[in-house]
C-alpha cells in the first residue's frame, strides 16, 4: 500500500470516528434533553462528540466487513463489540475519575451495572440500522470531506478533540475533590437536621429539607469550593452519575452548586 493509499485510509477512518461520535452525541443529548425537558449537552467533552460511539462504530465497521450481508452475524457481532467497548469505557472512567457515569444495576441481566443484555440487544439492532441506512449517507459525507480537504480534515478534528480533552481533564482534576467536599457538607447538614428532629416524620423531612435550610442560612456554603460551568454541566449531563467519594448524589450536589451560583450573582449585584 503506497503512501497516498495509507493517508486516505487513515483519513477515512478518522472521519468515520468523528462522524459517529457526533451522531452518538446527538442521540444521547436528545434523549437526555427530552427526559429533562430542556437542552442538555450529554457528552463528557465540551464539544459535540462522544468518543465511545466513534470507537464503537469504527470497531464494528472494521469487524463486520466480511459479514455485512448476513444480518444475524452482523447483529450478534455488533452487539458484542459495542458491549465490550461500553464495559471497558465504564471501568476506565470509574478508575480514572472515581465516579460511575452510567449504571444498569436496575436493568435485568446486567454485568456489574456496566452493561446489560437488554441494552446490548438494543445496541445490536441500532448498529444494524445504522450500517444499513445511515452509513451510506455518512460514507458519502466522509468521501466529500476527504476529496475536498484530505488528511488536513482528519488532523484538524484530532487537534480540536485533543484540546477539548485537555480542557475537560484540567477541570476534572479538581472535580473529584470539590464534589467530595460539597457532598460531605450536604451529608453533615442532613445529619444536623435529623439530630434536631424529634419525630420520625421530622427526620424524613430533614432529609428532604436540607437544601431549603441552605437557602435560608448560606454562610456555611461560602466555605465550600465553587464548581465552574464545565463541572456543573458534567453533574447535569449524566442522570445516573454516581460519585464514589461522596454519599450525596450528583443531583444533590448540582442543586447546591446552583444555589451557590445564584448567591454569588446576588452578592455581585448588591
Amino acid at each position: 500500500m503506497n503512501q497516498i493509499a495509507v493517508e486516505q485510509a487513515f483519513t477515512n477512518w478518522v472521519l468515520y470516528f468523528f462522524a459517529y461520535a457526533f451522531v452518538g452525541w446527538l442521540w444521547e443529548s436528545g434523549y437526555v434533553s427530552v427526559k429533562k425537558h430542556q437542552w442538555v449537552n450529554s457528552g463528557f467533552l465540551t464539544g459535540p462528540v462522544i468518543p465511545v460511539y466513534g470507537f464503537a462504530m469504527t470497531a464494528v465497521l472494521a469487524a463486520i466487513a466480511p459479514f455485512q450481508n448476513n444480518l444475524v452475524v452482523l447483529y450478534l457481532l455488533s452487539a458484542l463489540v459495542v458491549t465490550v467497548i461500553e464495559y471497558i469505557t465504564s471501568w476506565l472512567m470509574e478508575k480514572l475519575f472515581h465516579a460511575r457515569w452510567w449504571d444498569y444495576s436496575n436493568v435485568p441481566l446486567n454485568l456489574n451495572g456496566r452493561v446489560a443484555l437488554p441494552i446490548s440487544a438494543f445496541w445490536g439492532l441500532g448498529v444494524v440500522a445504522i450500517v444499513k441506512f445511515v452509513h451510506p449517507l455518512v460514507a458519502s459525507v466522509v468521501t466529500r470531506l476527504d476529496t475536498a480537504y484530505g488528511i488536513f480534515a482528519a488532523i484538524v478534528f484530532i487537534a480540536l478533540m485533543m484540546f477539548d480533552l485537555g480542557f475537560t481533564l484540567a477541570n476534572m482534576l479538581s472535580f473529584g475533590a470539590a464534589t467530595k467536599r460539597i457532598g460531605e457538607s450536604i451529608d453533615a447538614k442532613k445529619t444536623e437536621l435529623r439530630t434536631r428532629a424529634t419525630e420520625a416524620a421530622d427526620k424524613l423531612a430533614a432529609d428532604r429539607g436540607w437544601l431549603e435550610d441552605y437557602r435560608k442560612h448560606g454562610d456555611t456554603e461560602n466555605k465550600l469550593p465553587q464548581l465552574n460551568a464545565v463541572q456543573r454541566r458534567l453533574l447535569k449531563s449524566f442522570p445516573y452519575l454516581q460519585l464514589n467519594d461522596s454519599k450525596a448524589s450528583a443531583n444533590e450536589i448540582s442543586a447546591l452548586a446552583d444555589v451557590m451560583k445564584r448567591r454569588r450573582k446576588e452578592a455581585k449585584t448588591k
